[in-house]
């Protein structure tokens, strides 16, 4: 019998929620367990992190353990996939990257309203928090990538898969709008107008027909600024993208390359002064873009 390729999992920052989706195989994970031998995971009780072949990070960096976790993990292992948006990209836990750590610190453990005499915990059992909340990248070299909020199983079997067999990780190209298979009425037509006069919320309309672009209706969807490859699920689901599987190849800016790509068919206006345009724009990739540099500027100023 062949020998198995040997596998670590790790989870940092992140809610273990890829985790999960990778248990999500189901019947294929036997498959996959029958070709690999997990040498290393939260969900075994293992304290060193052992040489693998393949190891699968999920989470992004935001205390010192998590660092070191990562670190150590890019050594034993000879090929390292960010598991999961907040690996690939910082993941929502990142929108902290806005605010001064003491004021992240005081608001989670002194000033809630539920707190009383409240006091930021120390101790040499507790890892300090840093700063920043980067993505796997921005420590360690990073040789494939599993996007996704959690990642759809059939990504992660497709990707796992290609890598037990040697073969190329599959290739993202595309924004998200060339999965949907929603109805584009206006959206394909020159204009001089725009298509819709207004910029919605899911919740500030009482229906969304669910079968045209939810931008034709004047409801304000990442797809455009997204990478392809989720299925377009939370759009079957009669929900517009909010851009989970990060920014498509070649731009870093989600954000940015939202605004740049809707101005042209709705009001530039209401897109750029909606009460929170960070946290739709960047809400899983402010790490990679460029706002964290010019607040940490800022701050020095």
């Amino acid at each position: 019998m062949a020998s198995r390729t040997t596998v670590a999992t790790a989870w940092l920052q992140g809610c273990s929620g890829c985790h999960i989706s990778f248990l999500d195989l189901n019947e294929a994970l036997l498959d996959v367990l029958a070709r690999v031998d997990i040498r290393y995971s939260p969900i075994v009780d293992i304290k060193e992190i052992p040489e693998v072949d393949v190891a699968l990070v999920e989470g992004a960096v935001g205390n010192e353990e998590n660092e070191h976790v990562l670190r150590e993990l890019r050594a034993k292992a000879k090929l390292l996939v960010a598991f999961g948006t907040c690996a690939c990209y910082g993941g929502v836990t990142s929108l902290r990257n806005l605010t001064p750590l003491g004021e992240v610190l005081d608001r989670a453990y002194v000033s809630t309203e539920s707190t009383v005499d409240g006091k930021v915990p120390r101790g040499a059992d507790i890892p300090a928090i840093q700063p920043w909340v980067r993505a796997v990248r921005q420590v360690v070299e990073v040789d494939a990538t599993i996007p996704g909020c959690p990642p759809l199983p059939s990504i992660i079997l497709k990707t796992v898969l290609a890598l037990l067999d040697g073969k190329p990780v599959p290739q993202r190209t595309r924004n998200l709008c060339a999965e949907c298979d929603r109805h584009k009425e206006r959206m394909l037509v020159a204009s001089r107008d725009f298509i819709a006069d207004s910029v919605y919320s899911p919740h500030e309309l009482e229906t969304i027909d669910p079968d045209l672009c939810f931008l034709e209706q004047g409801v304000l969807c990442m797809g455009p600024a997204t990478c392809e490859g989720c299925e377009a699920r939370c759009m079957k689901g009669n929900m517009p993208c909010r851009g989970c599987m990060g920014p498509p190849p070649g731009s870093l800016e989600q954000g940015a390359k939202a605004i740049n790509a809707l101005s042209a068919i709705l009001p530039a206006g209401a897109l750029m002064f909606r009460d929170d345009v960070v946290g739709v724009g960047y809400r899983y990739s402010m790490p990679i873009s460029v706002i964290p540099h010019i607040v940490s500027e800022r701050r020095k100023a």
